[in-house]
Order: structure tokens, then C-alpha cells, then sequence
């Protein structure tokens, strides 16, 4: 997560007339990445939602040093509010361990998912993704991939994992990779407002700096999706083979399925 700080790091000749930082990027960008069984997982909770069509959430509840972003379901969702598109689908990434502890949001957004909601019935070979199971140690890297494929992305303001979901969407071209904090109210307006982005510095290494996606060289984005690369044409050839797998089946937006 912190080789995020080498968009800041990189040294090259004046003017960098070989593309030096570019090329570093690109090969932290191709080279060190998730293996595809953690996109292969994903793809199948994407098929479910609809790449890009849902907005996607980080909430850290425990063990977090800053708890001045700590807030209560019901804060969180007047904050965001705003940004959503009514009834759009949301899913949480979270370490709430309190199943109701979201609950405000259903009233506006039934369609709320998080892990348990996709996994627990899927590993005792339940629902429409049964017989899937996923190694506990790459649950978090899942869940990671998952909220890179939403349309908004509402992190935990300090927290290098949603840091790490930031450069995942730039990777993946992701509609909008701007950065949200779920602790600060947002309008349509200050949204769009360059001043209320974080200023990226070497010190701010939980922030990812646009530059490890923007300034990268290689394969033109296939038009079918906005994919920058490797890994984003992974997720979409794992979407489309999900979407083809699970044709005929029961769907999260099909009435006879019990979200």
C-alpha cells in the first residue's frame, strides 16, 4: 500500500526525457499486484451489483487511531446523501461487527450489501454465488477490488486500505477517482471543487496521488470498458465470465432472492 509515496519519490533527468518515472510507475503498476484469483472473486459480487453502477463504501469502526472519523451510521449517510443517485446500490466494506449498525440506510437504499451478505450463504453452498469461498487472508484484498468497481468510492480519511482502493480505480478507470471521506459532508457543488481534494505530499501516504495512473505509458483503454491495464481487463474478462455463468440465475436485483 505505501508504494503510493514513489509518485513523489522518483528522481529523473531534467525534464525526465526517457519517460524514467513513467516507466517506474508502469512497472508498479503491472508488476506488483493483486494475483487474479482475488479479481476472479471480485468479479463475481461486480456481476452481481454492475460494474459502475453501484457507489461503494470503506467505514473503519475499530482500531483507528483518528477518532475524530469515527461517526454514526446515520452521519455517515447525511454526508454522502448528496452524491448518491436515489436507491442506487451500496456496498460496505467495513469491520463493524454489529449486523443492524447500518441500518439507516435501507430506507433510502434497500439494496445494501456487505461481505457477509455475497459470502456466508456462498460457503455453505447457498445463493447465487454457491460453492465460492475465499482464503481469509485475502478477504480484505477482495473487498479492496470490489469498491474499486463501484461509481463513487466514500473512504475512511486516514486509512492506507481505502488508500490503496483509490489507486485501484485510477488503474481500472473508474468514472470518478476523486477522493470522498465518509466523516465530511458533501454537496453537489464542493464535489467538484479541486480545493476540496487533499494536497498530495510525500507525508500523505494514505492519500494516493493521481500521478501513479495518469502519468503511466502502455496499452490504449479497450473501449468495451475503461480499463488502463492489465488489471482492469482482468476485472473485465472476469465480469463478463461471471455475468455469462450466472445467466438464468437468481440475481441481488431479481425478487426471488433474499439480500
Amino acid at each position: 500500500r505505501y508504494l503510493g509515496q514513489m509518485a513523489h519519490a522518483l528522481v529523473a533527468p531534467a525534464g525526465d526525457p526517457g519517460g524514467v518515472e513513467a516507466r517506474v510507475r508502469q512497472t508498479l503498476r503491472d508488476g506488483v499486484r493483486y494475483a487474479d484469483v482475488v479479481w476472479e472473486a471480485a468479479s463475481h459480487v461486480v456481476a452481481q451489483m454492475g460494474a459502475f453502477r453501484f457507489s461503494s463504501l470503506h467505514v473503519r469502526r475499530n482500531e483507528l487511531q483518528y477518532k475524530n472519523e469515527f461517526t454514526s451510521a446515520n452521519q455517515t449517510l447525511s454526508n454522502i446523501e448528496p452524491l448518491l443517485r436515489r436507491g442506487e446500490p451500496l456496498y460496505i466494506a467495513t469491520d463493524e461487527t454489529r449486523p443492524a449498525f447500518f441500518d439507516c440506510f435501507r430506507a433510502t437504499h434497500p439494496r445494501l450489501y456487505r461481505w457477509s451478505d455475497f459470502f456466508d450463504d456462498a460457503g455453505v453452498g447457498h445463493g447465487p454465488l454457491s460453492g465460492l469461498t475465499v482464503p481469509r487472508k485475502l478477504i480484505g484484498c477482495v473487498e479492496q477490488a470490489i469498491c474499486a468497481m463501484g461509481r463513487r468510492f466514500f473512504r475512511t480519511g486516514h486509512s492506507t486500505f481505502s488508500g490503496y482502493v483509490s489507486r485501484l480505480r485510477g488503474f481500472v478507470g473508474a468514472p470518478d477517482t476523486n477522493e470522498y471521506p465518509h466523516h465530511k459532508a458533501w454537496s453537489r457543488e464542493s464535489a467538484t471543487s479541486p480545493q476540496q481534494q487533499p494536497r498530495h505530499t510525500g507525508r500523505m501516504y494514505f492519500i494516493e496521488d493521481p500521478e501513479m495512473w495518469t502519468t503511466t505509458v502502455g496499452p490504449a483503454r479497450p473501449k468495451r470498458r475503461r480499463s488502463s491495464d492489465r488489471t482492469g481487463e482482468l476485472m473485465a474478462e472476469s465480469i463478463d465470465e461471471a455475468g455469462a455463468a450466472l445467466h438464468g440465475g437468481a440475481t441481488l436485483d431479481s425478487p426471488n432472492h433474499a439480500a
